[in-house]
């Protein structure tokens, strides 16, 4: 040890031992005895708010750390730096004058083979608290067996208040295992109302997409996560299970939304724009998924056995690499690459193994030379997209041959003796060389990516600050300006116009909605639910625009559940009578798009799946396959492929998946569609305003016929804009990200892997429901959006030729 850093340890020990007594469990909330920088130091220290300690390094880094974890500081040159494996010298790894690079192969250097295995593991987290995390919590446990990772579903409980939970997760990674700091990812949250997915793809403006990037991950960073599972940039087929996470089915217009996007979020930037690279600001990006999970047959959600393939009937996988490619693995900025997320499906013309565990899909990456992240999806070494890996003996022997063909995080794993296992066993397959090689990769690439979100260095955050930013149960004003772009104006009879609505006060009639509560889910199964009553628009914010009038809802008085509460009926609403609608200006129905999922019957949960499977009950002789259904009424898919396309059975024989002649039943929404019904039955000369909740096409013949205008909102009803536009006082400027099915027939006809190949829908007016199809107060929008994004549609990659990969693959 140097001398200075002797001394400076000696000085410490005893004021941090008084800090820590002066702790003990508080994580820091009471006060600390500070170290006290010598005389030639050039770094200061103070105890913030939220009770770390932050030390300012003259021109340097700025650290925080937890006096609670029992890490202490060195000094080099003046400098301090955190002490992370409490060794009382400075590692390489602990110092931040030197590159990402040289820091991440000291600490590689340091650790066992079994301790790098551990930090892979990616699960969840144990209970959500603001107080030092107790010893039996399951986050302190998987921390303290090395576990680095875990997803939150805490978000909307408030930024400061998450920041606070972080900030006690980062406490006990930095009292063990090296220091090494946790990485807390997210799905998609629609944070601050900030539009994400469809909606921030129908304004179709790349430069938009930037900025709410940016200001998305500086709000995810505020709140303590760094690492965003997503975006999902699929390209989504018509009747895709999981298209309304998506940016729709154009491959172009994915690239260009996903690329702004994603590099906004991984860079930081200084207050004059520049990008600054990796910072402060930046959050990892896990774009998914990788590679194909559009085009799944039937548009069935791949969580599901019965989803386990995706198919190509066009030959059109090229188009599907575009997004990564040409998109997120070549980013303009200076962090130039995001991550991976692998997909659950089987490509039906690849290996019989899903996304986590195909060569064949990982080779692609070591073809073009990516080095950045992967992580798998969700559950695929127990039960979601295990698919080709069933008969392997356990999920240590599954993780095990993952790693081996290229997996590295293991997403939504977090059993520690697994994971352990699963590295004896891949040192018992491949020889400790080889293992340690592979191992290495994996690890030195998350090392990597937390060291350049600044997580080694100062973990913590601000809670005050993340309450200042973040907006809960609202949105920000920032994020109404990107609701008001993506709002896509369908039809206009001339019912509303610029400042059309004059100054005062109109009167509405917004219906209530009956819901079956019929469900079928991965997850869940089939689920006959709870009906309910909802009224089809928020009623307390469009009584800031209009005067409402609405209906009556009774009391339940259906069949009681176990606790004696009563369900709603069909009978237990009364409608506003006509003479009440009569004297109002509009007829407002708020509706959300139809959607029946293609499903079995019997259906097994993903969590049954593997009991099914080994006792050979997943597909019994009578087997029913219900078709994808994009209409509210009953449908009869007499048009349907027939023999299934998938179906290559594990034994080998071929299975026919096709539905064909098979009936879907009236969408658990129909009630959406009565409402309208009830009201233009009743309108008279009333104008009818249709405000439709999308998340893909539909089949628009039963409602474009009953409304005089159509606005249609992607991923979430917003109530204030649809206000806004009514009024005239926001001028609609969104486009179809999808196209609009004529009718299920056309549905059936087209390719999944083929983006834009429907027979659309055309309305009275003459207008095609097309993708790139919106309009304005003027009519229909014709701009520079629609002249890039109407072009033919992408048909390959120019960045990773498929077609030579094929070849040297030997396919």
């Amino acid at each position: 040890m140097k001398k200075r850093e002797r001394l400076l340890a000696a000085s410490l020990a005893l004021g941090m031992t008084a800090a820590l007594a002066a702790c003990g469990q508080s994580g820091g909330q009471g006060s600390v005895v500070l170290p006290t920088p010598g005389a030639d130091a050039k770094w200061k220290a103070e105890q913030t708010k939220d009770g770390w300690i932050q030390v300012t390094n003259e021109g340097g880094e700025t650290l925080g750390y937890s006096a609670a974890s029992g890490v202490q500081l060195v000094e080099d040159t003046g400098y301090a730096f955190k002490d992370l494996n409490k060794n009382g010298k400075l590692d390489a790894y602990e110092d931040w004058r030197l590159s990402t690079q040289e820091r991440a192969a000291d600490l590689i250097a340091q650790m066992t083979g079994a301790e790098k295995a551990a930090i892979l593991s990616h699960g969840g987290w144990g209970s959500f608290t603001t107080d030092p995390l107790a010893e039996d919590d399951g986050s302190y446990t998987f921390l303290m067996a090395g576990g680095r990772g875990g997803v939150t579903r805490n978000i909307g409980r408030g930024g400061g208040e998450h920041a606070k939970w972080t900030n006690q997760i980062q406490a006990v990674a930095e009292s063990c295992f090296y220091g090494i700091p946790a990485m807390i990812s997210i799905d998609p949250a629609k944070i601050s109302g900030l539009v994400e997915t469809t909606a921030l793809a129908s304004t179709m403006d790349p430069e938009l997409a930037a900025k709410i990037g940016q200001e998305t991950a500086k709000q995810y960073r505020a709140a303590g996560v760094t690492a965003l599972l997503g975006p999902q940039i699929d390209i989504a087929g018509a009747s895709m299970s999981r298209a309304g996470g998506t940016y729709g089915e154009d491959p172009q217009l994915t690239v260009d939304i996903a690329t702004a996007y994603v590099n906004a979020m991984q860079s930081t930037y200084d207050d004059s724009g520049n990008d600054l690279g990796w910072g402060e600001d930046s959050v990892f990006c896990f774009t998914k998924h990788f590679v194909g999970a559009g085009a799944t047959e039937a548009g069935r959600d791949d969580h599901h056995y019965t989803a386990r393939y995706t198919v190509f009937p066009g030959g059109n996988l090229g188009a599907h690499l575009a997004p990564f490619f040409d998109g997120v693995l070549n980013l303009p900025g200076r962090t130039e690459s995001a991550g991976i997320m692998t997909q659950y499906s089987v490509n039906v013309d690849g290996e019989e193994l899903s996304g986590a565990y195909n060569a064949y899909t990982y080779g692609m990456l070591d073809a073009v030379g990516y080095d950045s992240l992967t992580i798998t999806d969700w559950g695929v070494y127990d039960f979601a997209g295990i698919w080709g890996a069933e008969d392997m003996a356990d999920a240590a022997e599954r993780i095990a041959f993952s790693w081996e063909r290229g997996a590295e995080l293991l997403g939504g794993f977090g059993t520690m003796e697994s994971v352990s296992a699963a590295y004896e066993k891949l040192v018992e397959r491949n020889g400790e060389e080889k293992a340690e090689e592979i191992i290495d990769h994996a690890a030195s690439n998350f090392i990597t990516v937390m060291l350049d979100l600044n997580m080694f260095d100062q973990p913590y955050n601000d809670s005050a600050y993340a309450d200042s930013v973040i907006t809960t149960g609202g949105s920000s004003e920032f994020a109404l300006e990107g609701q008001r772009d993506s709002v896509v104006m369908l039809k206009n009879d001339g019912t509303i116009a610029e400042n059309g609505a004059g100054s005062g006060k109109p009167t509405v009639y917004i219906p209530y909605v009956y819901n079956t509560g019929f469900s079928v889910s991965w997850m869940g199964g089939v689920n006959q639910g709870t009906p309910s009553w909802t009224p089809s628009m928020d009623l307390e914010v469009m009584g800031k625009y209009f005067n409402v009038v609405t209906d009556t809802l009774g009391e339940p008085t259906g069949e009681k559940d176990e606790d004696g509460n009563a369900a709603y009926t069909e009978k237990d609403l009364v409608r506003a009578s006509a003479e009440e609608i009569a004297k109002c200006d509009y007829i407002l129905v708020g509706m959300s798009n139809p959607y029946s999922a293609s499903y079995t019957d019997p259906y097994v949960n993903a969590f049954g799946y593997m009991e099914a499977y080994q006792n050979g009950t997943l597909y019994p002789d009578d087997i029913y396959w219900y078709p994808v259904s994009m209409q509210y009424g009953a449908y009869t898919a007499d048009t349907a492929r027939q023999p299934s396309i998938s179906g290559v059975m594990i034994d080998g024989e071929k299975q026919d998946r096709s539905y064909k002649g098979n009936t879907a039943p009236e969408a658990a929404n129909y009630g959406d569609l009565e409402a309208l019904q009830y009201a233009d039955s009743v309108a008279g000369d009333i104008p009818v305003i249709v405000s439709m909740k999308m998340d893909r096409g539909m089949v628009w013949s039963e409602v474009e016929p009953l409304a005089d205008v159509i606005l249609g909102c992607y991923s979430t009803q917003y109530n204030d804009v649809v206000a806004e536009i009514i009024l005239g006082k926001t001028e609609p400027n969104g486009l179809l990200v999808f196209q609009q099915p004529k009718e299920m027939a056309a549905v059936e006809a087209q390719q999944e892997d083929v983006p834009r190949d429907l027979e659309c829908y055309v309305d009275a007016n003459g207008n095609t429901y097309d993708f790139a199809f919106g309009m304005n107060w003027s009519g229909v929008i014709d701009d520079e959006r629609v002249e890039k994004y109407s072009a033919a549609p992408l048909t390959g990659c120019e960045s990773f030729d498929l077609e030579v990969y094929n070849a040297a693959y030997g396919k």
